[in-house]
């Protein structure tokens, strides 16, 4: 039986064809990370947009080619709660750190007299990080991070708080609680499209003759469209199927690491 696979409901957004919601003026040299390698020239410096994992990604191959990590400006407007790599990997020399890390979820979890303990407990045990330690984070998109990683990404000092970007212009860089300065001599670097749309809301995946891919493991598109196949092709009522693949949702705010676990 033909059946339509809904597949733009998580449609994904990436930087090289993202337009970025904030406006940019004329003259001033922006673009997407992508097109870092392309740069012949070196310039002022770098203002780098976005919190999220590009973000990261952005910032760790400038200081892998060794720009200086005091010409990076790192526009941040909510800092991440982030996992720690080495717990998320699913090979046998890491079962005591990924199988461990699961314990260490449930033992915090249990423990906690609060959310904020909560996280502090998920911290100290190692299966949450940030990279600074002394601002409390907000957002949870569930990006991975090696400790080495972390270590760069701390040399980086000129971290802008002050909200999300609204525009870049020639002088200035105008954002929701403030203004910092910036020229046409550097480059600003976009790293504001968001990888999964994680404002839509949950639908039913099996709906008559549609199916709306979504998450049913955590942070796992692959692995849940392919969960997702398994069980159309398997299994016979839609209540059945509806039943097998439970949504878990798109983690956005920090507290939505409790939803997620929540839902597995």
């Amino acid at each position: 039986k033909n059946k339509l696979i809904d597949a733009t409901y998580l449609k994904t957004t990436v930087p090289s064809t993202h337009t970025p919601n904030f406006k940019i003026a004329e003259g001033v040299n922006f673009m997407p990370l992508n097109d870092l390698t392309k740069i012949t020239t070196a310039p002022k410096g770098f203002v780098v947009i976005g919190g999220g994992k590009t973000g990261i990604d952005a910032c760790l191959w400038l200081l892998e080619n060794k720009v200086n990590p005091d010409d990076i400006t790192w526009i941040v407007s909510r800092d991440a709660w982030l996992l720690d790599r080495q717990t998320t990997q699913p090979t046998a020399a890491f079962f005591e750190k990924s199988i461990g890390n699961q314990a260490n979820q449930f033992e915090a979890v249990a423990q906690a007299t609060s959310i904020t303990d909560m996280f502090d407990r998920l911290e100290d045990k190692g299966v949450l990080v940030r990279i600074d330690k002394t601002v409390r984070p907000k957002m949870f998109h569930g990006a991975t991070i090696s400790q080495m990683e972390l270590a760069e990404l701390r040399k980086i000092k000129n971290i802008v708080r002050k909200g999300r970007v609204q525009s870049i212009e020639q002088n200035q860089i105008i954002l929701n609680n403030g203004t910092i300065p910036t020229s046409v001599e550097y480059v600003h670097v976009d790293c504001s499209a968001s990888a999964i749309p994680v404002t839509l809301k949950t639908k039913p995946i099996f709906n008559g003759n549609v199916i709306t891919p979504q998450t049913i493991r955590s942070y796992q598109p692959v692995f849940s469209a392919a969960f997702i196949a398994h069980v159309e092709a398997t299994y016979e009522t839609e209540k059945e199927k509806n039943k097998l693949c439970g949504l878990v949702p798109l983690p956005n705010h920090d507290t939505d690491w409790i939803r997620m676990l929540a839902a597995l």
